[in-house]
């Protein structure tokens, strides 16, 4: 079969020599660099890299590159990839299938950002395979391969030996290392979790709600990262971290300043020391650091669906969005003032997304998904007369008339008049089509 495959035995040929080569090597990383040449010369490619992919907070890890010489190394470039520009991948990933795209021009008009990321890298064609085991998962590619473009059989065979020496890798770490969430992160990224509860994760460790116990300096933190591309003068810090009513006996500044001086200590934890700095009369976010939000990659990737109109993308991102919204903004500070109106609007372009997800259901006649997603949607906002309406919707569409009358009967004090009469017009026999539930929508 191989030969039959490859008929200049090059398949064979190629294992052979790397057997060859490796044998007396007893370095991961080593092991891995040479695989990754073996595997970049078999298929003639430009380059051969692992990506490691962090679902938990959406982002790639170009750990390993071998580059033909006079090929530009990318591995320093490719650190913090946001991989909700590449929503399919995690498709591919779960269903163990190769990536195979012989001609990147061909990305431009469905997936538009994946095609404008590849050129920016001067990738003309490549080919991945997924690997998922135990504690690692990602891909193994190349770039611009001259041969086998659309046989991935040799680019499996490697996955297999290199998540072994990743594996191997791992477990030579110090405990420490090993349960670290951000092993891999640089000095000055910091990655931000708001949805549900705080996390603040870099490569020194992770930070959440309970590991903060000062009240103000939460609430001062919070603010300044929901507020980290902007400076608020004294006074608004002052504001953030006094309660209502209360006048502290402290001047703006010093109560300002001994409050940013107790959360540094607690962020030093983490190696946060500079996390909070003094700029003219105020304090701000360290500009030198680099922040990447999960509030920031949800506007993102909303405003890449509203970009796309092509139907496996949106799914993508609808699943993507999904994954990043895991609960309210900041529950802890859910009764500061000045936290309202973000969580609001955050809740409110995820209830966008989430109706967007349940028309595109029931566009593909998936009802039992569709209603799921309903339920999930009155479990944050159970007062939203669109969800009620569509729960009534589905209770009668599967037969069960009674419940869903007694059901708008339970809820009638949050159901809109134009929303009771459609749903009685249902009630009473007459059809209801994909554009009537979207023309009584309230995006």
């Amino acid at each position: 079969m191989i030969d039959e495959l490859h008929p200049s035995g090059d398949f064979r040929e190629a294992l052979m020599l790397l057997e060859q080569k490796l044998r007396d090597c007893e370095d991961s990383a080593s092991l891995i660099d040479g695989l990754l040449e073996g595997t970049a010369q078999f298929y003639g490619a430009d380059r051969a890299y692992i990506i490691e992919a962090d679902w938990d907070i959406g982002i790639g890890l170009n750990t390993y590159e071998w580059c033909q010489p006079g090929v530009e190394h990318q591995k320093d470039m490719l650190q913090f990839m946001t991989m909700e520009v590449f929503p399919r991948w995690k498709r591919f990933l779960v269903e163990n299938k190769p990536v195979i795209i012989p001609d990147t021009e061909g990305l431009k008009a469905e997936y538009p950002d994946e095609y404008e990321f590849f050129t920016k890298y001067g990738v003309r064609s490549l080919l991945c395979a997924p690997y998922s085991k135990r504690i690692n998962q990602g891909y193994v590619g190349v770039d611009n391969p001259t041969r086998f473009q659309s046989d991935p059989t040799f680019l499996f065979i490697m996955c297999y030996a290199i998540v072994l020496e990743l594996n191997e890798i791992k477990m030579q770490q110090s405990v420490e290392a090993a349960e670290r969430k951000a092993s891999h992160y640089n000095d000055n990224e910091v990655y931000i979790n708001t949805f549900g509860g705080l996390e603040i994760i870099t490569n020194k460790g992770t930070l959440t709600d309970d590991d903060i116990k000062s009240d103000q300096g939460y609430s001062l933190l919070c603010f300044m990262l929901l507020n980290h591309k902007h400076r608020y003068p004294l006074e608004r810090l002052y504001d953030v971290i006094r309660p209502a009513d209360v006048n502290m006996d402290a001047s703006p500044y010093i109560a300002v300043k001994n409050v940013a001086y107790r959360i540094r200590k607690t962020l030093s934890i983490i190696g946060l020391d500079d996390f909070i700095v003094g700029k003219s009369g105020t304090f701000i976010i360290n500009p030198n650091v680099n922040i990447n939000a999960d509030f920031d990659r949800m506007e993102k990737a909303c405003q890449r669906l509203s970009e796309t109109t092509d139907s496996e993308m949106m799914m993508s991102h609808f699943t993507a969005i999904s994954e990043i919204y895991r609960g309210p903004l900041l529950p802890r500070a859910s009764g500061q003032i000045w936290l309202i109106p973000a969580a609001r609007y955050y809740q409110s372009l995820y209830l966008r997304v989430l109706k967007g997800y349940i028309l595109r259901k029931l566009h593909i006649d998936d009802p039992l998904l569709a209603q799921k997603a309903v339920k999930e949607g009155l479990s944050i906002e159970p007062n939203d007369s669109d969800l009620h309406f569509m729960m009534a919707y589905f209770l009668a569409r599967h037969g069960n008339l009674a419940a869903a009358q007694n059901y708008v009967s339970a809820n009638r004090e949050y159901i809109l008049p134009e929303h009771r009469a459609a749903i009685q017009r249902f009630f009473d026999g007459k059809p209801m089509y994909e554009a009537d539930m979207k023309s009584l929508m309230h995006f």
